[in-house]
């Protein structure tokens, strides 16, 4: 009988934790750990406007240690940019903000861009931080 009650006892650990782990739903990863990695310009929007194009090309790459490098292409009327730093999240906020370290324009260098960043699944949508009489930039990534 003893050996009965124990063999019942550890079916029903076993039980336990084969479906007690699958019930606990699993921690969200950080802002930070999600948006790691290469990404692949989709599109620019400036306020309505397309001034990369249609078909800007770019890349993102931000590693696990914090450091960023952006590049976008411009198959239109703006010029081409480049620029890196280091970047640093707020999951709270929903926001990157990007220290600019070296840049293709001068005037950034030195500076923080906050971005509002939404990310569903392989795609990240970059926004910068409404301000009156500022255009929103909103850039569109895909993972690469």
């Amino acid at each position: 009988m003893t050996t009965l009650i124990l063999r019942g006892r550890a079916i029903f650990l076993l039980a336990i934790s084969m479906f007690g782990a699958g019930a606990v739903p699993a921690m969200p990863a950080s802002l930070g750990a999600s948006i790691i990695g290469h990404w692949q310009l989709e599109a620019v929007d400036v306020s309505g406007n397309a001034p990369y194009g249609a078909k800007p090309q770019g890349s993102m790459f931000l590693d696990a240690t914090g450091h960023y490098s952006i590049i976008v292409i411009s198959d239109g009327g703006a010029r081409s940019i480049a620029y890196f730093g280091t970047y640093r999240t707020d999951d709270a906020a929903g926001t990157v903000i990007f220290h600019v370290t070296g840049a293709s324009q001068p005037p950034a260098v030195g500076h923080d861009q906050t971005r509002l960043v939404k990310l569903n699944g392989d795609e990240l949508v970059q926004q910068s931080l409404p301000a009156p009489g500022r255009p929103v930039l909103k850039v569109t990534w895909k993972r690469g």
